[in-house]
């Protein structure tokens, strides 16, 4: 491998060192949210795959992006007078199982979130974070509706229940 080569791998690295973790694309389909994640270099440990820490980031980011499309379901939470939502939720659980390790690699993975099952305060969301031919990880996150000005748990809305009603399969 010739300094230019060498160079040009370098600054590819730093460059996805330095970038954000923006989605390439963010979307659903009946049953599942769909959201598509590039693997950076930070993301890598030593043993030359993804850190086992960065997939809950990934299993975060999609959730994130299936919350935000909440508010495009629903509309902008309750606020209070400051400003803050009056209604949120939390993670009270994580289950992962790793299947493959997964490279860097210049496409994106795949996130696909659905959810299995939905209860008063809490609901089960499953993910993979999947290629089109393989399955790097699966995942089970407890999200519990909860109240930010008394910080316990709250009940789901009607709209929150319809929403996740959605990606139930």
């Amino acid at each position: 491998m010739d300094t230019h080569a060498i160079k040009s791998l370098m600054t590819e690295a730093v460059n996805q060192l330095t970038a954000p973790a923006r989605p390439i694309e963010a979307r659903h389909t009946p049953r599942r949210h769909i959201y598509h994640r590039q693997v950076r270099f930070s993301d890598i440990d030593a043993h030359g795959h993804v850190n086992n820490v960065r997939f809950l980031e990934y299993l975060e980011d999609a959730r994130i992006a299936l919350f935000l499309d909440y508010l495009d379901y629903a509309g902008e939470p309750p606020a209070d007078r400051h400003g803050l939502p009056t209604v949120g939720a939390l993670i009270a659980r994580h289950e992962v199982d790793y299947r493959r390790p997964l490279r860097f690699r210049h496409g994106s993975v795949r996130i696909e979130s659905w959810v299995t099952k939905v209860n008063r305060v809490s609901c089960e969301l499953a993910a993979e974070i999947r290629s089109d031919e393989e399955v790097f990880a699966e995942a089970r996150s407890t999200v519990v509706a909860f109240d930010p000005q008394t910080a316990k748990p709250r009940r789901f809305t009607v709209h929150e229940r319809a929403f996740l009603a959605l990606y139930l399969p």
